[in-house]
C-alpha cells in the first residue's frame, strides 16, 4: 500500500496492514492508549517547523503576539507527544 496521507497511514497501521513511519502527533493518542507501539527501524521523520510571518517595520499586533505565546503554550518544548518517549 502507497499513500501520501499520515492519517490513512496510521488507520492502515491500526487495522493491522503493516508498518508505518509517521510523525509521532499523529499517532500519539494511540501509542499512550496501547493501541499502536513504536518500532525502532532506524528511520526518522522530517522535523517540521511552524513559522509566522508578520512585517517587521511596524509594532506587532497584540493578536499575533498572543498566538505565539498560546502555540508555545499548547506544544511545549519538547512538545507533549515526544516528553513521553
Amino acid at each position: 500500500m502507497r499513500v501520501n496521507n499520515g492519517i490513512i497511514m496510521r488507520d492502515a497501521a491500526l487495522e493491522g496492514l503493516g508498518i508505518a513511519l509517521l510523525a509521532t502527533f499523529i499517532f500519539y493518542d494511540l501509542l499512550t492508549s496501547g493501541q499502536l507501539c513504536l518500532l525502532n527501524i532506524g528511520a526518522e521523520t522530517e522535523p517540521a517547523t511552524i513559522l509566522i510571518a508578520y512585517p517587521n517595520d511596524r509594532r506587532v499586533a497584540t493578536k499575533v503576539l498572543a498566538l505565539i505565546a498560546h502555540l508555545r503554550a499548547a506544544f511545549g518544548t519538547p512538545t507533549y507527544w515526544e516528553r513521553s518517549l
